[in-house]
């Protein structure tokens, strides 16, 4: 029977074209028209910025000299780009006639930041988490060598090297919502997702090959003394094999085909692969079950909903689920799609798990319950003539 239904599954033409095929060439043409455009370890440019020191005092110089080395050409990467003034006038002249995006001027305890009127997102980011982050490490600073003893001389050396990590993960992450992450990437994620949850067609022809009043095949097998639990179960597993083996292929192409970085767990990669196709058949089978009519009408049903939730989830339109999120977010919490590439994307982007398992959790809770009824109505359901 296992074997039946895996050989079944594929010579299907339409489930081998949809779910791995047709995300593979959409793969390939956005790599082909924007592959050159993002760089795939998401650096920025440097920010034409100018520093003026109006005091000599510690908070100041030191400020000066952080910002030097984020300048360096040998830094791991590099913000600013520095433009020399002598003053604080020079400096605001060249923010106007746009020489410079960025002005910080340092005094004795402050530190003053103008940004040229047609100053970058990414410049404003940068210039308010670098002088916030400053401030409050060196107040904390300045309170330890006030009120104890024995500081390590290189702590304020420290601050540096957490600001770069804080201000790293500002730029690169500026949330999961509120900002659109990096089109090139999240595109891609998006299409791996929707090859995915097209498996939910397999879920709905599963129902077709045991629900009696869809398929012949199905009424011979309503009458045969074969148990219909493990033939839900042998149809399950035949067609989730191959959808995990087409996820994987596709993956190992973005990964080292068109370099999209996937993080560096690859268990948590595991876990996701395995939860998304399952969660995908399932939701076929609670479509298959709830829609009527003939297998084909099913599919199609099946499809329009497919086809909406992973349009909402920004497979088209990369800031839709933001403006959803400041609108409507429930819609996001619930919308499968969404839910499965915010999961892939705190997965390849974030260090932050709490995240990702809730979404995990999410699907899991999910596929437990679409499963269980499908099953239940399969094998419970008797039909007076076969």
């Amino acid at each position: 029977m296992f074997r039946y239904y895996l050989l079944k599954a594929l010579r299907n033409k339409n489930y081998l074209f949809w779910c791995m095929i047709f995300p593979l060439v959409i793969m390939l043409c956005m790599n082909a028209a924007f592959g050159n455009i993002y760089d795939a370890e998401n650096r920025i440019d440097p920010k034409k910025t100018v520093v003026i020191c109006e005091s000599d005092s510690y908070f100041a110089t030191h400020f000066a000299e952080l910002i030097n080395e984020f300048a360096k050409e040998a830094s791991e990467q590099k913000f600013f780009e520095l433009v020399n003034a002598d003053s604080a006038g020079k400096g605001k002249e060249l923010l106007l006639d746009s020489s410079a995006e960025i002005l910080f001027i340092a005094t004795e305890d402050d530190i003053e930041v103008y940004l040229s009127e047609d100053h970058s997102i990414t410049s404003g980011i940068i210039a308010k988490s670098v002088v916030d982050r400053y401030k409050t490490s060196f107040l904390l600073l300045n309170d330890l060598y006030e009120n104890a003893e024995n500081v390590p001389d290189d702590a304020f050396e420290e601050i540096g090297k957490d600001l770069e990590k804080k201000l790293t993960y500002t730029v690169q992450e500026k949330g999961i919502f509120s900002n659109s992450p990096n089109p090139y990437t999240w595109y891609f994620f998006s299409t791996l997702v929707m090859g995915m949850f097209f498996n939910a067609m397999t879920g709905v022809n599963l129902v077709s090959d045991l629900k009696a009043d869809v398929s012949g095949e199905a009424m011979r097998l309503s009458v045969s003394p074969a148990k219909k639990g493990r033939m839900i179960f042998y149809a399950f597993i035949a067609r989730l094999i191959p959808s995990l083996m087409i996820t994987f292929i596709h993956l190992s192409i973005m990964k080292f085909g068109f370099k999209i970085p996937l993080g560096s767990d690859p268990l948590r990669l595991i876990i996701f692969v395995t939860v998304a196709n399952i969660f995908s058949i399932c939701f076929g089978v609670i479509c298959g079950v709830i829609f009527k009519g003939t297998l084909v009408s099913r599919e199609n049903k099946t499809t329009a909903v497919l086809m909406t939730s992973v349009f909402i989830s920004g497979e088209m339109v990369a800031e839709l689920p933001g403006i959803i999120e400041k609108n409507i977010p429930l819609l996001n919490d619930i919308n499968p799609a969404t839910v499965m590439n915010m999961a892939l994307y705190r997965l390849a982007m974030y260090n932050n798990t709490y995240d990702f398992y809730l979404n995990m959790i999410k699907l899991i809770a999910a596929s437990v319950i679409f499963l269980t009824y499908g099953a239940v109505i399969l094998r419970r359901e008797k039909y007076a003539s076969v």
